[in-house]
């Protein structure tokens, strides 16, 4: 019997890559360390990143194309110690699932639920992840595009709420660069750069499904530029609603300014609009970390069908979102003061490169053999 062979689209994966950036990027607040210049912190970080994707990223990409990550970790690194990276990598794909859903179990105790056990909250999410995962990588890309179109009406909606609600005031994005470089570098650097496109490491497991291999560079790279224009969308409504000192202080800003902003006395208390795009793109970045990680798992351990691990991994996932942290304060201060430096740096820029060098220097090694053992004339 013929194995079918999951692949996605090009329109697919520029959808999923741009709610994986979102993801909850959307509602906490990026780069706000350099106060009316946050918007460049996102610039700045989504150009480096894409940079970084493209000549890195890319270059193991045309190396092997038909491999994930913890696969051709193997192939260079060697059997062991390239599995036991490949395994790192699974440990921290888990991890930074379990962080997402943490923080989407905070915010929506925060904004709502406050008297739901954080447990029914991550368990809810956790079964609709799951289940999308269960019905295969295919599903998931077509999912991801309807959602996509939904929060594109979202985000129109929002910037013509914006426009028209005398609440908001753009001289307040002003002055552009009034202290400098200097704040923005502190804010770009690492936080600004790891989250959320430094993550784009884990679309290394999902690159070799692409059924137009030639177009991934560009459209990964294309959906993390959009991205980053929704992101600064984002920064120019806290901004120009809430005014800088309370943008800055916020924990959720999006959330506060969308409910202050009003329109004639009939749109008012948009809060659950920011909910609503939460839990989409909140989704896919659970959902994107979590398929990661079955199918390093699948890879790893040569389990014939990854379905069988979305259930033991969902929960451990799960679990540890509910133990990552005693309270928010706590969970955020790790998420940016901690593990950009320990986690995301390693795991995002340092190892890819590395493989990458060793990489060319296999191919390099192998064609000089192959020269040399060519029949002489």
């Amino acid at each position: 019997m013929k194995k079918t062979i999951e692949n996605i689209g090009p329109l697919h994966l520029f959808a999923w890559v741009t709610l994986f950036e979102l993801g909850t990027a959307v509602v906490i607040p990026v780069g706000m360390d350099a106060k009316q210049d946050a918007w460049i912190v996102t610039l700045s970080g989504c150009l480096i990143g894409m940079t970084f994707f493209s000549l890195v990223f890319g270059g193991l990409y045309r190396l092997y194309p038909d491999m994930p990550l913890t696969a051709y970790t193997r192939r260079i690194a060697g059997s062991f110690l390239g599995w036991l990276i490949g395994f790192g990598y699974l440990l921290y794909f888990m991890y930074i699932a379990s962080r997402n859903i943490r923080d989407f179990i905070d915010l929506l105790t925060a904004a709502a639920y406050d008297a739901t056990p954080m447990f029914a909250l991550g368990a809810f999410m956790m079964v609709a992840v799951g289940y999308i995962i269960s019905l295969g990588i295919e599903v998931f890309g077509r999912t991801a595009f309807i959602f996509f179109l939904l929060c594109c009406f979202v985000f129109m909606f929002i910037v013509a709420l914006v426009l028209l609600s005398d609440l908001s005031d753009f001289h307040r994005i002003e002055p552009i660069l009034g202290e400098g470089w200097r704040p923005i570098w502190s804010a770009l650097l690492p936080t600004g750069l790891t989250f959320p496109f430094g993550e784009m490491v884990v679309m290394s497991m999902f690159l070799p499904y692409l059924n137009k291999k030639y177009k991934a560079v560009r459209i990964t790279a294309g959906a993390m530029a959009f991205s980053a224009i929704l992101l600064c969308i984002a920064t120019f409504v806290n901004i120009s609603v809430l005014g800088i000192e309370i943008a800055s202080r916020s924990t959720f800003p999006l959330f506060t300014s969308l409910s202050r902003l009003r329109l004639a006395e009939i749109v008012q208390r948009l809060d659950s609009v920011v909910l609503f795009l939460l839990i989409i793109t909140s989704f896919f970045k659970i959902g994107t970390f979590m398929f990661a990680s079955v199918l390093a798992a699948q890879d790893l351990f040569k389990i014939s069908n990854y379905k069988t691990l979305v259930m033991p991994i969902g929960v451990i996932v799960l679990l540890t979102s509910l133990t990552i942290a005693g309270n928010l304060t706590e969970h955020l201060k790790e998420g940016l003061k901690i593990v950009p430096y320990y986690m995301h740096l390693p795991m995002q820029f340092a190892i890819p490169v590395c493989l990458l060098l060793l990489g060319l220097i296999r191919r390099a090694f192998r064609r000089s053999r192959s020269a040399s053992a060519a029949p002489s004339s």
